[in-house]
């Protein structure tokens, strides 16, 4: 395993790390004979699996079901391996924002609820959770989170974004130590601008939807007829890059965003071991070759629609 620097925090973090949504709630392109999500003994003995195989980065939140209660039962006494939760947007009931103490008291619940699943004294990193250009510059809930890093509840801060608005303005804040963003084969839009930025800045990048979830494996044969050109493109990739393999694909998805050097690390969702050596496998291989890499610039999808499985008209 390759371990690369995680921007300004210094810690030393696997360029491979595991992403747990898909473990805590059912997610992804559903197909015939899909069995779904593990049940909680599978899913804790697959986590320590990928800490054992070296992988020591683990994402979570606290809207994917039960993942961080998993996380805390397997991982939360290893201190070779950090937890990176989240934190939603305190909303009323109108969906507007909440304000003031409200706010407060939603983020102060939402840490000690964390700490208390995740079994940890501290957090090792809280990262607000679809963090919008509003709420960066506004302000007020960066405030409230910061002052619980001063307080010694959590050690690094950051944010997960979908668009490059969004990711500009988390670089801009100054304060974030780490940025998540969507980046794949399909979706190269953040490699323009906002990688370089976040270099600049010393913010770490973790990139998360490397396999678009499930665009790039298999599943893509059962993406509805909305999204015909997305899955045209995947069967490209397919063709392109591994030899017509739909089997092959994941590790040259996963390999495309390994090779980019200013990625910190890359998420990837697994829910058995089979998918786990799978990707290891992938990790191990290396960056793919130049020749590959600039042929693959060419599948590159700008249209939001597609590239944002929130627009997809599936679950």
């Amino acid at each position: 395993m390759d371990y690369r620097t995680l921007g300004r925090t210094g810690l030393q973090v696997s360029h491979l790390a595991v992403g747990t949504v898909s473990l805590g709630v059912n997610y992804g392109i559903g197909v015939p004979g899909d069995s779904g999500r593990p049940d909680e003994s599978d899913a804790v003995h697959l986590l320590r699996e990928a800490a054992d195989a070296g992988i020591n980065l683990f994402d979570t939140a606290p809207a994917y079901g039960q993942s961080e209660n998993q996380l805390g039962k397997a991982l939360g006494s290893r201190s070779d391996c950090y937890i990176a939760t989240k934190v939603s947007i305190p909303k009323a009931e109108s969906g507007s924002m909440l304000r003031g103490q409200r706010m407060r008291d939603e983020i102060e619940a939402s840490l000690k609820e964390s700490l208390l699943a995740l079994k940890r004294p501290v957090l090792d990193l809280v990262q607000i959770h679809n963090a919008t250009v509003e709420l960066i510059e506004d302000g007020e809930m960066l405030e409230v989170l910061r002052a619980a890093q001063r307080g010694g509840r959590l050690h690094f801060l950051g944010a997960s974004v979908y668009s490059e608005a969004e990711a500009l303005a988390v670089i801009n804040a100054e304060c974030f130590d780490t940025l998540q963003v969507a980046y794949s084969i399909l979706d190269q839009r953040m490699a323009r601008k906002v990688f370089p930025a976040a270099r600049r800045a010393g913010v770490g990048i973790i990139v998360r939807s490397a396999l678009l979830k499930g665009a790039l494996t298999a599943k893509a044969q059962w993406l509805p007829e909305e999204l015909s050109l997305l899955r045209q493109r995947a069967e490209g990739a397919r063709d392109l890059l591994a030899a017509g393999s739909w089997g092959a694909l994941p590790n040259a998805a996963l390999r495309f965003c390994l090779s980019n050097p200013w990625v910190s690390t890359v998420l990837v969702g697994v829910r058995t071991a089979e998918e786990l050596r799978s990707a290891l496998a992938a990790a191990r291989a290396g960056p793919l070759p130049g020749d590959l890499l600039s042929k693959a610039k060419g599948l590159a999808l700008d249209d939001e629609r597609l590239l944002n499985p929130s627009h997809w008209p599936i679950p």
